[in-house]
């Protein structure tokens, strides 16, 4: 057994003897060696970016590339999820339900595709509740598309009813199948995804 091992097993029976200034210089010695180590690997990572930035930083057409994703990125958040609706104001809401009350009253279903077009809804829905139009609901819907839509069909009252919207609010309106008839009795009104 080589001498230095000895030497530490006859130290090592000491320390029982003394725990408190073995704990503080083992502490001491760990943090000493926790220092040295991040000290030496910080120095390797400011390095290594600093290689990095020198050989790509000032490439042509970086900014460029990274623009393109960014504008990726934004495209793909509009189609999926879009953007927040305006709601209809008290005044437009007062004008929808004074046209509404010139319309033959059916039951209509009123929805939205996400929490970004449900104030958009419940205005609508408040509309059609000031002009009593008990046959109406508002409810969440899925794949309802993009923009506001109103169907099927391109009946009577699908086509009034997307009239009075237009007419009193800056929300345009499509119709869902116009070559279709008209459901017997029920329209939707739904909130898509707006894709603007």
């Amino acid at each position: 057994m080589p001498d230095w091992i000895a030497k530490l097993l006859q130290a090592w029976a000491l320390v029982p003897a003394v725990p408190i200034p073995f704990a503080i210089a083992f502490v001491s010695i760990a943090a000493a060696i926790s220092l040295a180590v991040g000290w030496s690997y910080r120095g390797v990572l400011s390095k290594r970016a600093d290689r990095r930035l020198s050989n790509h930083g000032d490439r042509p057409g970086r900014a460029t590339a990274e623009e393109e994703n960014t504008d990726a990125l934004e495209r793909m958040v509009a189609l999926t999820i879009g953007s927040r609706w305006t709601p209809l104001n008290e005044a437009e809401i007062a004008a929808l339900s004074t046209r509404l009350t010139d319309i033959p009253k059916i039951r209509v279903q009123i929805m939205y595709e996400n929490a970004l077009g449900k104030e958009l809804a419940q205005s609508f829905y408040e509309a059609f509740k000031l002009a009593e139009w008990g046959g109406a609901a508002l409810g969440i819907g899925s794949g309802l598309g993009h923009g506001v839509t109103i169907g099927q069909g391109s009946g009577t009252a699908t086509i009034a009813l997307k009239s009075a919207i237009e007419a009193t609010s800056q929300v345009k309106v499509a119709i869902v199948r116009p070559d279709k008839p008209q459901w017997p009795g029920v329209v939707f009104l739904a909130v898509g995804i707006n894709s603007s």
